[in-house]
């Protein structure tokens, strides 16, 4: 079991591995007389031949997840956050790239929005990919959140044709009634998971109405709700029928 936490940049970096290309030509002699016709396949240029015979990276066998606040464990140690957890329980290759104050149509803290969060899991090549959409969307249209969500989810599916992708609907627990645009990112992120070919679930409200697992702010949960958020998390896939 392992848990990497990634500190996202301002401008996204992405892990790029090359791959060296050697190729060897064989040296013959002949007699000056007797020239030798190219074949066909002398013709083709040898780095061409081998490139073609290059396969792309394989899949990492790592889950990546995207989320807010909330899968970063705002307030708490890294592993507190429920993805911690999930990996402590079953022994998955996580790498959580939870940012606070982030969204599909809003920059966090580390300086990138779902999209640019999007990219570093690109470069990890995982083999899972979860996705939670967010409350701090909140503020944007519905037509801006369908339309970001979407485009975040596409640009992951073309890159990375294999990954398994997950979808977890937005939590809200606050006291207050939530406004639309919670439902509005549940169902964009659903559409969009959907339409890739991917698993969408949603953990209900297991915060709710429950101040003992939060912190001060009311919003973010503190370790007990951590542990109530892996537990929920682990139901989900394990009724979806996600292994991790």
């Amino acid at each position: 079991m392992s848990v990497r936490r990634f500190a996202p940049t301002t401008a996204t970096s992405a892990a790029v591995v090359g791959i060296a290309v050697l190729t060897m030509a064989g040296c013959g002699v002949s007699a000056p007389d007797r020239p030798v016709a190219a074949s066909p396949a002398d013709s083709v240029p040898a780095a061409a031949v081998d490139a073609a015979r290059v396969p792309a990276p394989a899949p990492s066998g790592v889950v990546v997840t995207i989320g807010d606040s909330i899968m970063a464990g705002l307030g708490l140690d890294p592993d507190q956050a429920w993805p911690s957890l999930v990996a402590a329980d079953t022994g998955a290759d996580i790498v959580n790239l939870g940012c606070s104050g982030a969204g599909f149509t809003i920059t966090g803290d580390c300086g990138d929005d779902y999209a640019g969060l999007v990219q570093q899991a690109i470069a990890l090549r995982p083999a899972i990919v979860i996705i939670q959409s967010s409350d701090n969307d909140s503020g944007a249209s519905q037509d801006e959140i369908d339309a970001s969500t979407r485009a975040a989810v596409d640009q992951l599916r073309a890159a990375l044709p294999d990954v398994q992708l997950i979808g977890i609907a937005t939590l809200w627990h606050l006291d207050w009634d939530e406004p639309d645009a919670i439902g509005w990112s549940s169902e964009a992120l659903q559409r969009a998971v959907s339409d890739d070919d991917g698993v969408f679930v949603s953990l209900g409200q297991p915060l709710r109405g429950r101040p003992e697992l939060l912190q001060w702010d009311g919003e973010h949960p503190n370790s007990d709700g951590q542990i109530v958020l892996s537990d929920a998390v682990e139901a989900a896939l394990d009724d979806a029928g996600v292994v991790l």
